[in-house]
């Protein structure tokens, strides 16, 4: 039996929404994110290589620009970097500055917006698995000016809800859940939205297509590598914080295990190195 690859490794999902000759998949999907009517749009293509996969600053995301000349970004990301926000700014603003001369009028610049699929809870005062942000005025909350826009859909969360299959973007988040927690038939979403159905039928071919499954499977070693990176990364940062706690005598074990979030029996190994 063929096996369906995940529609959120950043690779499938860019082969899925990344071509123009598939524009509408990519049309439909953001009108439902927007809540908007983006009528065209042509999109920034780029080749897909084993260079490209396997590179560290490789970023494997959806650049398009519509016909009323807005630019969006829409870039999956299932490894808490724990840089979300600055990595969010510092793309939106190559972006929005992208292509502007110094001749030209700064009323030039268009709309950009950044649209990040999360695989982590990233915003932890926020209960919606979809938010977005605008600029505004602190005391008054007017508008500054929408040229900026930036989404996040943070997957974790959307898995908690009950999903409502009239909801055109509840559809297409299903679609690239796959069959994980809380799946309804999927085939009753491709029964109320032909355009969900053609990226099943896409992916379907993708997952059958040898060259895509092995780019397929070398992006999944890589991100299986940087999540094995930042998890390693971040323990030994617990430790050092733990090290310093233990030092404090007022700081109980259980403390420090409480605090950093370390096994407690990896706590009483480092009290021995350090008390």
């Amino acid at each position: 039996m063929m096996k369906r690859l995940k529609p959120l490794n950043d690779f499938v999902f860019k082969k899925l929404f990344g071509e123009n000759k598939d524009k509408d998949l990519l049309i439909g999907f953001l009108n439902t994110v927007l809540e908007n009517d983006v009528e065209d749009l042509y999109i920034v293509e780029e080749k897909l290589n084993k260079e490209k996969i396997d590179d560290k600053q490789g970023i494997l995301d959806i650049k398009a620009i519509c016909y009323t000349g807005e630019k969006i970004n829409i870039e999956v990301q299932l490894a808490n970097e724990y840089n979300m926000k600055e990595r969010t700014l510092f793309y939106w603003s190559k972006l929005f500055a992208e292509d502007f001369k110094a001749a030209e009028k700064y009323s030039d610049l268009n709309k950009t917006i950044t649209i990040n699929i999360l695989g982590f809870n990233y915003l932890e005062d926020i209960e919606s698995y979809h938010s977005s942000y605008k600029i505004y005025e602190d005391k008054t909350q007017k508008l500054l000016t929408d040229l900026l826009e930036i989404h996040f859909i943070e997957m974790p969360k959307f898995n908690e809800i009950d999903v409502d299959l009239h909801n055109p973007l509840h559809r297409w988040l299903l679609f690239l859940r796959g069959d994980s927690v809380k799946q309804p038939n999927l085939e009753e979403v491709f029964i109320l939205d032909q355009l969900v159905a053609k990226a099943e039928d896409k992916l379907r071919r993708l997952s059958a297509d040898e060259e895509t499954i092995r780019m397929y499977q070398l992006r999944e070693k890589f991100i299986a590598d940087q999540k094995t990176q930042i998890d390693g990364a971040k323990n030994e940062k617990a430790i050092e914080i733990a090290k310093s706690l233990l030092k404090i005598p007022s700081m109980s074990v259980q403390d420090v295990a409480n605090h950093t979030g370390l096994p407690l029996n990896k706590v009483k190994d480092l009290e021995k190195e350090v008390r």
